[in-house]
């Protein structure tokens, strides 16, 4: 008897650690499937979001997995209005058809309630003088154990393909293909830029053309701070390196009478 029962509280911690390892896999998923800030505050606002997750219980982390991880592909998380410096943002999600979904949200309420029952109620199977009770309680372990299993396993791939998804962000982003990319985006959600481009929108001629020098003029009157640090800023002296640079313009030099030429510019259609 006793060794049996010394099984028994084996397989109880065994359990107990089961669903503590799964808690933990649902807390990282759960703070670290969507970030977003500023290069500041990224950090910050992890740490804050993490402080709150840490205090939530099994339930209510299980449906944050389901409505955020599984549920939310495609949403994009939005950045200030207001916002005066670079802004980050990373979400990971998984999507599957309806059978995954109903598969998943059915494995972790059967997880749920295994670990409110082995937490909350176990007690009562708990008779050390009886050969037959505890031999009873030590296969509902076993059987609680092979039920909860896959569910712990799966949590481990999710969160090793979360891993692997920052890490190819990150090596990415280092990349001179990545620091490329994310100063063109700079460049081409610019104020400058942004005004050039509405200009060429609201004032081209019946050909789609806008003169560069009356474009550049406009610039000078609204912009006037961005067209005077132009270089500084912007890494070009010229208003026409800096729609070239962009990628988002046609850039024309058109002759004129005189043997000279004037410089057009139009947003280029996708």
């Amino acid at each position: 008897m006793k060794a049996l029962n010394d099984e028994v509280l084996r397989k109880v911690g065994r359990n107990v650690l089961l669903f503590q390892q799964i808690e933990e896999l649902l807390k990282f998923l759960v703070v670290n499937h969507r970030l977003a800030g500023t290069p500041i505050n990224l950090v910050e606002r992890r740490e804050k979001r993490a402080g709150v997750i840490k205090r939530q219980m099994m339930g209510k982390l299980s449906e944050q997995y389901l409505d955020g991880i599984l549920s939310d592909a495609g949403v994009v998380i939005e950045e200030p209005k207001d916002a005066t410096q670079a802004w980050i943002s990373f979400i990971f999600s998984i999507t599957g058809d309806n059978d995954f979904m109903e598969s998943q949200r059915a494995d972790l309420e059967l997880m749920v309630r295994e670990r409110n029952d082995l937490v909350h109620h176990f007690l009562p199977r708990w008779h050390p003088g009886s050969l037959e009770q505890m031999t009873a309680a030590s296969a509902y372990l076993d059987q609680q154990y092979e039920k909860v299993l896959p569910m712990l396993e799966h949590l481990k791939s999710v969160a090793k393909s979360m891993q692997q998804a920052k890490e190819t962000v990150a090596a990415f982003l280092a990349s001179n293909e990545g620091e490329r990319m994310l100063e063109l985006a700079w460049l081409q959600n610019s104020p400058l830029v942004a005004l050039l481009r509405e200009v060429a929108t609201q004032k081209a001629r019946p050909d789609g053309w806008i003169s560069l020098a009356d474009a550049g003029q406009l610039a000078r009157i609204h912009e006037s701070d961005e067209v005077a640090h132009m270089k500084e800023r912007y890494g070009h002296s010229t208003f026409k390196r800096l729609l070239i640079a962009s990628e988002l313009f046609d850039v024309l030099d058109e002759p004129l009478p005189n043997g000279g030429f004037r410089t057009l510019y139009r947003v280029k259609v996708h």
